[in-house]
């Protein structure tokens, strides 16, 4: 379909990312990755990893909201995919109920001391899958999508791609520098992120919601300055 087609190398840098983590989780035991891929910590990055991880929590509602000034259908498809693919995640952390790094190397690896954040709450279980690399790459697969029916050249649409697929990657990885996911969490989350944003804007396109009135519809500004 178009929506693939046109969308194909945000889609396969994500498959050499989910070939790569599979790859490595077959090399290293759990706790190995997890060591080898958390081992440097440095000032900066404590703070940006700390920050920038909270845009699964709050920015994806605020890319949400400021789409309704573009056009209510982006809108709307940014946030059903977040809630869809992370009630997905939720209801398969639920069923799992994995231990979060803290409280798994306190079980099996209590010899190795975490590098920990300061200022960031600790989680203790329902790790498997990490639901904000799931909400990291709903939103870039959304956005790609977006991006790719607004009539963008095929430049644009690569450099976007490559943008929104490095961004939700540093999302992912985030949440391991933090200790708060193993690199399987993380994994699967990009797995479920992905696959059902892709299903929706597969959807989107055959039912050719994108040229429905509503789809376009769009908060005017200069409306919401006369309101003032």
């Amino acid at each position: 379909m178009l929506t693939l087609k046109k969308n194909r190398l945000f889609l396969l840098l994500t498959l050499m990312l989910i070939v790569v983590m599979s790859v490595l989780l077959g090399v290293y035991d759990k706790g190995e990755l997890h060591l080898l891929l958390n081992s440097h910590h440095d000032a900066v990055l404590d703070f940006v990893m700390r920050y920038y991880t909270l845009i699964a929590e709050y920015g994806v509602w605020v890319v949400a909201v400021g789409l309704l000034f573009y056009k209510a259908g982006a809108a709307v498809l940014v946030a059903v995919s977040s809630l869809l693919s992370g009630a997905v995640t939720q209801i398969i952390k639920h069923q799992v109920g994995a231990e979060r790094p803290l409280v798994w190397f306190a079980h099996h690896m209590p010899q190795e001391q975490l590098q920990l954040v300061d200022g960031v709450t600790m989680s203790m279980y329902n790790s498997f899958p990490s639901g904000h690399t799931t909400t990291f790459f709903a939103l870039a697969m959304a956005l790609s999508f977006i991006v790719t029916m607004s009539g963008a050249t095929e430049k644009e649409r690569r450099i976007s791609q490559v943008l929104f697929f490095f961004l939700a990657a540093l999302g992912g990885y985030s949440r391991i520098y933090l200790s708060q996911h193993f690199a399987s969490d993380v994994l699967a989350g990009c797995v479920i992120g992905t696959v059902v944003t892709a299903l929706l804007c597969m959807l989107t396109e055959h039912l050719s919601l994108n040229e429905r009135a509503w789809w376009n519809w769009h908060i005017s500004i200069a409306s919401v300055r006369r309101g003032r």
